[in-house]
């Protein structure tokens, strides 16, 4: 496969347009409403070259990394390029009102001086690189944070951006992709320094040494995690000195006891294992009395613990000006809290919000100014240099073939996945009404894309965690095919779709018995009766034990309504 990347110095202005406009970001989580937008003046869409001196924690030279990104290098000869293409792209919205129509939110930061520096604070990613794209409305995304960033370069501003950690949400080979795109995304956008949450640490040691390449910027962070049993690796850095602008910032992050125990479990005490995690207070009261060595102008914690052990810990070590926390609810709330001097800041989970504070060291009532900023459609517009880490992604995805070669598992049931093709041999008015539905059409979505999509779509039918809501035969929550369910349109064309079997099970034993039925005519064979009752589903049943929220959730389905969409399927009454 010809990768969008490889030739990309040698396209023009034309060429790159081109490739740039069949990258998808995905959109992101909140209802429907019609809207009406006016843009304003375009923002840049290059990300700022920090001007700044930063220093680590001392260690000895990282080990070389053993895996190297596979990324897009764009080099300054096509920065110009991509600037201008997505000068159109970039335009934030203001906020209109007429008839009745919810307009564009206000523009963000409005009438914030510049502060003498803006840290950006993210978090809780859950593996989102986009949203997932399946309805309109949803906030969030890489593209669209990378445009954050260039608003904030527009407005001149000196940022230092920090990311809490809990990046992803599993640890499969797909993760790891993911996250060498994340990583990837960070130092782009010049984050300073990444905290290891328990997403991270379940990748492994040894991954997380090769991509630890703090050279490039973004430092790993942890006060309290070692690899290996040695400190001096270097990997992570028990804290980071940032000097940006004539602000010194020290930054550490740390794991709280609720989270290690998903990492190792408590009671396991092996001092050879991979990794170790040391007691969080004594751990951070540590890397900060380090820090106030430095002389920091400002001191942030990121604190992958739930919100009351943060709390807890900020009462303890009252020595932090910001602790960003994990463990909260997905939306945030806008406000902020102060535990003493201390700010605390969530910004909700899947990266749909991040919070800017400036400071304002000569403010003598207020330094630090706060704002959570929904990374919304409409001030923030996808930024092709960071669309391309979707695009990747994606092409990493078809080149390994992950889909396909997914570790398989047995269906409780014993029994096979038949298509729906076969239930319509008998079901024929059931399968005619199920082929009206965009329960059919579900995996042809992955291809094309919603109609409404801003943009150009990204194709996802090899992405699994896509595909587990497009085709039959796959568990939606756990992202796990069963061992007769979808493997690719090649080998199981008959599976593609949102199909019966994902609603009344497999088939198998039921068109076995029916078939056997047709030969004896005994309709009171216990075996029929059963495979007739064990695929049987009425209204009460389908809401309470097929469970469409498993796929119809608040990120994919903002709007669902059982009622309202069960009517758009049923095909109750509907008799050959």
């Amino acid at each position: 496969m010809k990768r969008s990347t490889e030739s990309l110095k040698d396209l023009g202005l034309t060429g790159f347009l081109v490739a740039t406009l069949v990258l998808a970001g995905c959109l992101a989580q909140t209802d429907e409403v019609p809207l009406k937008v006016e843009a304003t003046t375009p923002a840049s869409s290059t990300l700022a070259e920090p001007v700044n001196t930063t220093s680590q924690a001392e260690s000895p030279a990282l080990i070389d990394a053993a895996a190297q990104f596979e990324s897009a290098v764009i080099g300054s000869a096509v920065d110009e390029e991509i600037a201008l293409a997505a000068a159109e792209v970039t335009k934030p919205a203001t906020k209109e009102k007429e008839a009745g129509e919810l307009r564009a939110p206000e523009p963000m930061l409005k009438g914030w001086a510049q502060p003498k520096l803006a840290l950006v604070l993210s978090g809780e990613q859950n593996g989102y690189l986009e949203p997932c794209g399946c309805s309109a409305m949803q906030s969030g995304g890489f593209a669209r944070r990378g445009d954050l960033f260039n608003q904030l370069k527009a407005k001149k501003w000196p940022v230092a951006a920090f990311d809490l950690g809990g990046t992803l949400k599993r640890s499969r080979r797909q993760d790891y992709l993911k996250f060498e795109k994340i990583v990837e995304g960070f130092n782009i956008m010049h984050y300073e320094a990444l905290g290891l949450g328990p997403a991270e640490l379940r990748l492994g040691a040894e991954q997380l040494l090769a991509l630890h390449q703090p050279e490039k910027g973004l430092g790993f962070v942890s006060a309290n995690v070692v690899f290996f049993g040695d400190v001096t690796l270097g990997t992570p850095l028990p804290y980071k000195i940032v000097d940006m602008n004539g602000v010194k910032v020290g930054v550490t992050s740390v794991l709280g006891n609720f989270y290690r125990d998903q990492v190792i479990p408590r009671g396991i005490a092996d001092p050879n294992q991979p990794i170790t995690v040391s007691e969080p207070i004594a751990a951070t009261e540590a890397a900060l009395a380090q820090m106030k060595e430095k002389a920091p102008d400002i001191t942030v914690l990121l604190s992958y613990c739930k919100v009351e052990e943060t709390k807890a810990l900020a009462k303890k070590i009252p020595g932090f000006d910001v602790i960003i926390t994990a463990g909260g609810p997905e939306e945030p709330l806008e406000t902020t809290e102060y535990l003493g001097k201390t700010m605390l800041v969530q910004v909700g989970g899947k990266g749909k919000h991040v919070a800017v504070i400036g400071y304002y060291p000569d403010d003598p009532k207020q330094k630090l100014k706060y704002e959570l900023i929904n990374l919304d459609r409409f001030r923030f517009k996808n930024l092709p240099r960071m669309e391309l880490l979707m695009k990747e992604f994606q092409d990493r995805l078809i080149d390994e073939n992950l889909a396909e070669n997914e570790k398989r598992v047995a269906h409780e049931s014993g029994f096979e996945f038949v298509g729906a093709e076969k239930c319509g041999t008998c079901h024929k008015k059931a399968f005619a009404k199920w082929k009206t539905t965009k329960h059919a059409q579900a995996y042809e979505s992955l291809i094309k894309g919603r109609p409404d999509y801003e943009g150009k779509w990204v194709e996802r039918n090899h992405d699994m965690e896509c595909l587990t809501c497009h085709v039959t035969g796959w568990d939606p929550k756990e992202v796990i095919p069963f061992e007769t369910g979808f493997v690719s349109l090649a080998k199981t064309p008959h599976l593609k779709g949102q199909q019966c079997e994902n609603c009344h099970g497999p088939g198998s034993d039921h068109v076995k018995q029916e078939e056997i039925f047709k030969k004896t005519r005994r309709g009171n064979d216990p075996l029929l009766i059963k495979a007739r009752q064990r695929v049987h589903l009425d209204e009460a049943m389908v809401q309470k034990e097929t469970g469409c929220y498993k796929c119809h959730d608040g990120d994919n389905s903002p709007k669902f309504k059982f009622a309202d969409y069960y009517k758009q399927i049923s095909h109750k009454g509907l008799k050959d």
